[in-house]
Protein backbone atom coordinates (compact mmCIF):
# COMPACT_ATOMS: atom_id res chain seq x y z
CA UNK A 1 0.00 0.00 0.00
CA UNK A 2 1.20 3.48 -0.71
CA UNK A 3 0.93 6.44 1.68
CA UNK A 4 -2.38 7.64 0.22
CA UNK A 5 -3.97 4.18 0.53
CA UNK A 6 -2.82 3.92 4.14
CA UNK A 7 -4.21 7.37 4.88
CA UNK A 8 -7.54 6.47 3.26
CA UNK A 9 -7.74 3.21 5.21
CA UNK A 10 -7.08 4.98 8.50
CA UNK A 11 -9.64 7.68 7.68
CA UNK A 12 -12.28 5.06 6.93
CA UNK A 13 -11.35 3.17 10.09
CA UNK A 14 -11.87 6.33 12.16
CA UNK A 15 -15.22 7.09 10.57
CA UNK A 16 -16.64 3.59 11.03
CA UNK A 17 -15.14 3.21 14.54
CA UNK A 18 -16.78 6.48 15.58
CA UNK A 19 -20.12 5.37 14.10
CA UNK A 20 -19.92 2.12 16.07
CA UNK A 21 -18.94 3.92 19.28
CA UNK A 22 -21.85 6.37 18.89
CA UNK A 23 -24.25 3.48 18.51
CA UNK A 24 -22.79 1.68 21.52
CA UNK A 25 -23.03 4.82 23.63
CA UNK A 26 -26.66 5.26 22.63
CA UNK A 27 -27.51 1.78 24.02
CA UNK A 28 -25.04 1.10 26.84
CA UNK A 29 -26.90 -1.62 28.75
CA UNK A 30 -29.28 -3.10 26.20
CA UNK A 31 -28.93 -6.41 24.44
CA UNK A 32 -27.83 -5.25 21.01
CA UNK A 33 -28.35 -8.32 18.86
CA UNK A 34 -31.29 -10.30 17.60
CA UNK A 35 -33.01 -12.16 20.46
CA UNK A 36 -31.98 -15.49 18.91
CA UNK A 37 -28.29 -14.46 19.14
CA UNK A 38 -26.12 -14.47 22.24
CA UNK A 39 -26.72 -11.45 24.48
CA UNK A 40 -24.09 -8.81 23.80
CA UNK A 41 -24.17 -5.36 25.37
CA UNK A 42 -21.97 -2.38 24.56
CA UNK A 43 -19.49 -3.65 27.14
CA UNK A 44 -19.24 -6.96 25.30
CA UNK A 45 -18.66 -5.27 21.95
CA UNK A 46 -15.99 -2.95 23.36
CA UNK A 47 -14.28 -5.88 25.15
CA UNK A 48 -14.47 -7.89 21.92
CA UNK A 49 -12.63 -5.15 20.06
CA UNK A 50 -10.09 -4.66 22.82
CA UNK A 51 -9.20 -8.35 22.47
CA UNK A 52 -9.21 -8.52 18.67
CA UNK A 53 -7.38 -5.25 18.19
CA UNK A 54 -4.78 -6.38 20.72
CA UNK A 55 -4.30 -9.58 18.75
CA UNK A 56 -4.12 -7.94 15.33
CA UNK A 57 -1.82 -5.20 16.68
CA UNK A 58 0.54 -7.90 17.98
CA UNK A 59 0.40 -9.62 14.60
CA UNK A 60 1.31 -6.43 12.71
CA UNK A 61 4.16 -5.68 15.10
CA UNK A 62 5.50 -9.24 14.86
CA UNK A 63 5.29 -9.25 11.07
CA UNK A 64 7.11 -5.93 10.75
CA UNK A 65 9.85 -7.17 13.10
CA UNK A 66 10.22 -10.45 11.21
CA UNK A 67 8.93 -12.53 14.12
CA UNK A 68 6.45 -15.38 14.05
CA UNK A 69 2.83 -14.22 14.21
CA UNK A 70 0.96 -14.88 17.46
CA UNK A 71 -1.54 -17.69 17.02
CA UNK A 72 -5.01 -18.00 18.48
CA UNK A 73 -5.63 -20.91 20.81
CA UNK A 74 -8.91 -21.78 19.09
CA UNK A 75 -11.15 -20.83 16.17
CA UNK A 76 -12.32 -17.20 16.13
CA UNK A 77 -15.87 -18.02 17.27
CA UNK A 78 -14.50 -20.05 20.17
CA UNK A 79 -12.20 -17.18 21.08
CA UNK A 80 -15.16 -14.77 21.00
CA UNK A 81 -17.06 -16.98 23.44
CA UNK A 82 -14.06 -17.53 25.70
CA UNK A 83 -13.11 -13.85 25.77
CA UNK A 84 -16.69 -12.78 26.43
CA UNK A 85 -16.82 -15.10 29.44
CA UNK A 86 -13.44 -13.91 30.70
CA UNK A 87 -14.45 -10.26 30.31
CA UNK A 88 -17.97 -10.63 31.74
CA UNK A 89 -17.05 -8.89 35.01
CA UNK A 90 -15.40 -5.94 33.28
CA UNK A 91 -17.23 -2.63 33.58
CA UNK A 92 -18.45 -0.74 30.54
CA UNK A 93 -15.98 2.06 31.35
CA UNK A 94 -13.05 -0.36 31.49
CA UNK A 95 -14.08 -2.10 28.27
CA UNK A 96 -14.55 1.25 26.49
CA UNK A 97 -11.12 2.43 27.65
CA UNK A 98 -9.37 -0.81 26.66
CA UNK A 99 -10.98 -0.77 23.23
CA UNK A 100 -10.16 2.90 22.72
CA UNK A 101 -6.55 2.33 23.77
CA UNK A 102 -6.26 -0.66 21.43
CA UNK A 103 -7.77 1.38 18.58
CA UNK A 104 -5.30 4.24 19.19
CA UNK A 105 -2.46 1.74 19.32
CA UNK A 106 -3.64 0.30 16.00
CA UNK A 107 -3.56 3.74 14.41
CA UNK A 108 -0.08 4.43 15.79
CA UNK A 109 1.28 1.07 14.62
CA UNK A 110 -0.08 1.51 11.10
CA UNK A 111 1.10 5.13 10.86
CA UNK A 112 4.60 4.08 11.90
CA UNK A 113 5.03 1.32 9.31
CA UNK A 114 7.65 2.32 6.74
CA UNK A 115 6.42 2.33 3.14
CA UNK A 116 8.83 -0.44 2.12
CA UNK A 117 7.31 -2.86 4.68
CA UNK A 118 3.87 -2.87 3.05
CA UNK A 119 3.02 -6.04 1.15
CA UNK A 120 -0.12 -8.14 0.67
CA UNK A 121 0.32 -9.96 3.99
CA UNK A 122 0.76 -6.78 6.00
CA UNK A 123 -2.20 -5.16 4.26
CA UNK A 124 -4.35 -8.20 5.14
CA UNK A 125 -3.22 -7.97 8.77
CA UNK A 126 -3.90 -4.23 8.87
CA UNK A 127 -7.36 -4.52 7.38
CA UNK A 128 -8.42 -7.55 9.46
CA UNK A 129 -9.64 -5.55 12.44
CA UNK A 130 -10.42 -2.37 10.60
CA UNK A 131 -13.51 -0.71 9.18
CA UNK A 132 -15.07 -3.89 7.75
CA UNK A 133 -15.02 -5.54 11.22
CA UNK A 134 -16.56 -2.46 12.86
CA UNK A 135 -19.19 -2.27 10.11
CA UNK A 136 -20.07 -5.95 10.59
CA UNK A 137 -20.87 -5.22 14.23
CA UNK A 138 -22.93 -2.17 13.32
CA UNK A 139 -24.95 -4.46 11.05
CA UNK A 140 -25.47 -6.97 13.89
CA UNK A 141 -27.01 -4.31 16.12
CA UNK A 142 -30.81 -4.39 15.97
CA UNK A 143 -31.71 -1.68 18.51
CA UNK A 144 -32.04 1.86 17.18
Amino acid sequence: MNAEEVKAMLCTDHIVWNALACLLEKHPEESLHDPASPRWTSRDVYAHFARWLGHSNACMEAYCAGRELPQLEAAPEEMNTRWQQEDSQMSLDDARKKAGDAFKSRMHIIESIPPDKWDDTLERLARYDGAWHYAMHINYIVVT
